[in-house]
């Protein structure tokens, strides 16, 4: 073999070595989708307790007068299950310092006024429009005369039917029932109960949902998700 032919063989490329590098860039791919699905991204700035904090009081301010205070045991129950959930299932994270406790009491009331509205019915009395009429006789005035002291005076007064009109309805009880059943269907994935029973609890917290100030509650709704969202991003651990 003379030299022409050993400088071919040696300008030609080296399939071995040119296979290894595109099996190590599709190992470098295979890692980075791998770190892509089990959700370890790069490292998200670090933001200060006091921003969350801020912005759920400011959204507990707006529930307070959006909503009002909760008025049944139920709202406060839930809302202290719901956040030992939260925390437990590492969703929220526990900001460091004195920051802590401040923090797990102000989401605790947010998730009561977010109870207060999901079932803050109260107790109703849905026939208490009910009335009927009632003949009563008005006493003489002192000092009249003769004739109005002969002649009685009658007047028509509306009164409620008694036991009907005073009948009250725990409107709370049945918006919870119904909220139970909404979440049972949709873990079962039982679609039309579970249509059926939203339906009824939304008709039923029709006249409820009336006597809020939606102004108010808007930004009650828009500043605590904010709230929430930053303190469950912060607990997204950073690329190792």
């Amino acid at each position: 073999m003379n030299s022409n032919s050993m400088e071919l063989l040696d300008k030609m490329p080296d399939h071995s070595s040119a296979g290894g590098i595109v099996e190590q860039r599709i190992l470098r791919l295979e890692e980075r989708f791998d770190r892509m699905e089990s959700g370890a991204g790069g490292p998200l700035p670090m933001v200060h307790p006091a921003w969350p904090f801020l912005l759920g009081l400011l959204a507990l301010g707006f529930g307070y007068l959006g909503l009002g205070l909760p008025q049944h045991y139920y709202q406060l129950l839930f809302a202290l299950l719901l956040v030992v959930l939260l925390y437990h299932r590492q969703f929220l994270v526990r900001p460091k310092g004195g920051w802590h406790w401040p923090q797990v009491l102000l989401n605790f009331l947010l998730i009561a006024l977010l109870f207060k509205l999901l079932i803050g019915g109260g107790i109703a009395s849905p026939f208490e429009w009910l009335k009927m009429p009632v003949i009563s006789r008005m006493p003489p005035p002192e000092g009249g005369s003769w004739y109005g002291k002969m002649v009685p005076d009658y007047t028509i007064q509306w009164q409620g039917i008694p036991r009907f009109s005073e009948w009250a309805l725990d409107v709370t009880k049945i918006q919870t029932l119904l909220l139970i059943a909404t979440l049972a269907g949709t873990l079962f994935r039982f679609q039309p109960f579970t249509s059926l029973t939203a339906l009824a609890l939304l008709l039923i917290s029709i006249p409820t949902y009336l006597n809020f100030n939606w102004d108010w509650v808007i930004l009650f709704l828009i500043l605590g998700s904010v709230s929430v969202y930053i303190q469950s991003r912060a607990s997204i651990p950073p690329r190792t």
